[in-house]
This record gives structure tokens, sequence and C-alpha cells, in this order.
């Protein structure tokens, strides 16, 4: 049998499918930190963000403005999702 010659570009396609196998591994590990750090300072800042999010909804209704309408419901939405998969 012949040794098949490796080019640059098949090297290149294994570092990079090494990459790939490699950042889907971590990825739990990454998750698993964000959540304990999410959950270790929720109780402080969610109160916040919820009134932060609700008082642009709320001024946005007011204004007619509906980027305001936007943000301040994506903002409150997030922590009333992020509260709601905490606690489950």
């Amino acid at each position: 049998m012949a040794a098949v010659p490796l080019s640059g570009h098949g090297i290149l396609v294994g570092l990079v499918c090494i990459a790939v196998v490699a950042g889907l591994l971590w990825v739990p590990v990454l998750g698993d930190r964000l959540t304990d750090t999410v959950s270790k300072h929720a109780p402080r800042v969610f109160p916040r963000i919820l009134l932060l999010g609700l008082g642009l909804l709320t001024l946005g209704l007011v204004v007619h403005v509906r980027i305001l309408d936007v943000v301040g419901g994506c903002l409150a939405g997030v922590v009333v999702l992020a509260v709601v998969l905490d606690n489950y």
C-alpha cells in the first residue's frame, strides 16, 4: 500500500474538526459555570431588571415609542423565563 501524502488543506480540515469537537465538549462546562453564576446573583439582580423592563415597557406605551416597548417587554420576559428555568 502506498502512503497518501497529506496536503495543507487536509491538515487544516483535521485541525478544524478537532477544534469543533473540543468546542462541543466544552459547551456543557461553560453552561454549568454560567448557570452557577446566574443562580448565585439572581436574587439581587432580577428584581432590578424586572422593574427596569416594566418601566421601559410602560414608558414606551405612554409615549408611543415602539423600541421602548420591545426592549422593556424583552427584559421583563427574559427575567420571567430565567426565574422559571432557575426554579424548574
